[in-house]
């Protein structure tokens, strides 16, 4: 899709938007096993995080309403991360992760309706569906970080029940979207194991739906006798 501005710069930036999202995104997994242990790292992850989400809802979405509805999202999530942060309280997180999960739901849906609209495939849009495979990932860790909260001892760390922190979360539900299974973090009650699996349909059944839209942009060509 050709952005028409009366900025030259912006329009190549907004050409590009998937791409640095996806360098956001890979930048923020880097930042996370590093930053994730201090609460000043986590809450500056956090802002990070926000503004990214923001920035994709508005290069992506087609209205307003959808950048507005995407703040509306942005600023609980944020606002429950810094109260979260400070009291340490379990129910905090939970709000957090609830509010996140939304967010990134939110965003995905928008990603997906650009990557998979039946029109020129782009390399940007090619990034844009990497993009929305972290994108999964990532929002199912918040909902197991949720599950965590409802029904505590839900999973365990080598065989020893463990409430996960957020790196955590994401590395399992990494290994669980692309059905690695190392088997040191493990579903342990019936609720976990359901949600994990809904998970690993969803990673195989997006490779399909994208292959299946690759295949539909280049169709086979017959040869003539």
């Amino acid at each position: 899709m050709i952005i028409e501005t009366g900025h030259p710069r912006l329009a190549k930036i907004l050409e590009q938007r998937c791409f640095f999202l996806f360098l956001a995104l890979l930048a923020l997994l880097i930042a996370v096993p590093f930053f994730a242990e201090t609460v000043h790292g986590r809450l500056l992850i956090g802002i990070v995080n926000v503004i990214v989400l923001v920035t994709a809802v508005a290069s992506i979405a087609s209205s307003r309403i959808s950048l507005v509805i995407a703040v509306l999202l942005g600023l609980p999530t944020l606002g429950f991360q810094i109260m979260a942060l400070q009291s340490g309280l379990p129910g905090r997180f939970a709000l957090y992760w609830g509010f996140a999960g939304a967010f990134y739901a939110f965003t995905l849906v928008h990603l997906l309706q650009y990557v998979l609209r039946r029109d020129k495939m782009t390399a940007d849009k090619l990034y844009g569906a990497v993009a929305a495979y972290i994108l999964i990932a990532i929002l199912w860790a918040f909902l197991y970080g949720v599950l965590e909260y409802f029904y505590p001892g839900a999973f365990a760390f080598n065989g020893t029940p463990k409430a996960l922190n957020v790196a955590e979360l994401i590395y399992f539900s990494f290994t669980a979207l692309t059905t690695a299974g190392f088997g040191d973090i493990t579903p342990v009650l019936i609720q976990s194991r359901f949600l994990t699996i809904l998970e690993t349909v969803t990673g195989v059944m997006y490779v399909a739906i994208l292959i299946a839209r690759l295949t539909g942009v280049y169709p086979v060509v017959e040869k003539k006798p």
